[in-house]
């Protein structure tokens, strides 16, 4: 009997089996000191209205079942801080999956939105229009950290779910030594290993 297999609409991933062995093989000697992930968060909008600017319409979307049970504690190191871009929907459900991957839930964060223009975004939202997006840090062990990064990070309005290069700045300030991956990587970056079926999307920062 073959493993259930861990897929989403941006392609399918290696089993269970299979995507223990691909992060073994991923994970250097002692771990990965600082890990940040962008899961394909799947929800329904309240409305039809909503669904063609849901997330699910831009990438595709995975069961949080399915998000919950990667073996993301395999790439970690003893002493561990994960970085996971959260949505405002689903602040909860973030804090399971990072308890679900090994890590005690110690801060969140979030990132401001910036136009071309340099204004705050007005995106979509419920009751309060949206001008950012949450991340949650959480930590296994005591791994150890500058105190020297703010909790707001103000960054531009980019292609869809596409992170700012000021976050990943943010991160290595925050862990200046230490051996990074980004999990659903979209972009290949100098000092980072990265993990995902779209990890060339934009390219490579120089």
């Amino acid at each position: 009997m073959t493993a259930p297999g861990l897929c989403s609409d941006r392609g399918p991933f290696p089993n269970t089996a299979g995507l223990i062995q691909a992060f073994y093989d991923l994970r250097p000697a002692g771990g990965f000191d600082l890990i940040m992930a962008d899961p394909p968060w799947s929800f329904d909008n309240y409305s039809d209205r909503g669904e063609e600017k849901n997330a699910k319409a831009q990438y595709g979307g995975m069961d949080l079942a399915v998000i919950a049970a990667m073996p993301v504690s395999v790439l970690a190191a003893d002493h561990a801080v994960l970085w996971l871009w959260a949505t405002n929907p689903m602040l909860r459900e973030g804090i399971h999956v990072l308890e679900a991957w090994g890590f005690a839930f110690k801060t969140a964060g979030h990132w401001a939105k910036r136009t071309k223009r340099g204004k705050l975004a007005f995106g979509t939202g419920y009751i309060l229009r949206c001008a950012g997006e949450p991340f949650l840090i959480g930590t296994r062990g005591a791994p150890k950290t500058t105190r020297s990064v703010r909790s707001v990070i103000e960054g531009p309005l980019r292609e869809h779910s596409r992170k700012p290069d000021e976050a990943f700045a943010a991160a290595e300030k925050l862990m200046p030594d230490a051996r990074r991956l980004e999990l659903f990587s979209r972009q290949r970056r100098p000092g980072w290993s990265n993990w995902g079926n779209e990890f060339q999307k934009f390219g490579e920062v120089a």
